[in-house]
């Protein structure tokens, strides 16, 4: 009797369980889709955002960074926005990619900032991460207007209409695309 009533419940969860998981996966895309016309993965999206910044960090072109990585991301973040446009994950990459827009030098990363959390705004308002990337913004406003030593502007369009890929003129050669991914990242 006792195997009788075990069988049940396990053939009960093992029924269940995966339309109770369907339920809580609602709305997320998989892990293995991508998205874009560069083909990254969400994972993708998240090391490319982490990179860059990691990379202007230490250094590189911003230019570069703007153009390249920083662009394949948001093309990716767009893609995937329209593919699954609840899913959770979305609003925190679009924070991260603020965060980086905003550690660009001079005006321009301020821009392009507040035109991605425009995007967050818009798109996500109810989030945490709206309200943190509003008080980012607020923040780098405020350290924009003390007294600091100037730093080197790339050039950046005005702000875009959202779903318009946002570009940096010149745009720099494949090669140069390339070696932005590829430059070394600084040791932890």
């Amino acid at each position: 009797m006792k195997s009788i009533i075990a069988l049940s419940i396990a053939a009960f969860v093992a029924l269940g369980a995966p339309a109770l998981a369907g339920d809580s996966l609602r709305g997320l895309a998989p892990a293995d889709e991508y998205f874009g016309r560069f083909n990254l993965s969400i994972l993708g999206v998240t090391n490319t955002i982490h990179d860059a910044g990691t990379r202007l960090d230490s250094g590189a072109d911003p230019r570069a960074l703007v153009n390249g990585p920083l662009y394949f991301a948001t093309d990716a973040l767009r893609d995937w926005e329209q593919k699954y446009p609840t899913d959770p994950w979305i609003p925190k990459e679009l924070l991260a990619l603020e965060n980086v827009y905003l550690r660009l030098p001079g005006n321009d990363g301020t821009r392009l900032a507040a035109h991605t959390e425009a995007w967050l705004v818009a798109d996500f308002p109810s989030t945490s991460y709206a309200d943190q990337g509003r008080k980012q913004l607020a923040d780098a406003a405020f350290a924009a207007a003390a007294p600091a030593i100037a730093a080197p502007a790339i050039a950046v369009p005005a702000v875009a209409a959202p779903g318009a890929p946002v570009n940096v003129a010149p745009p720099p050669s494949a090669w140069e695309r390339f070696a932005a991914l590829r430059a070394p990242l600084a040791p932890r």
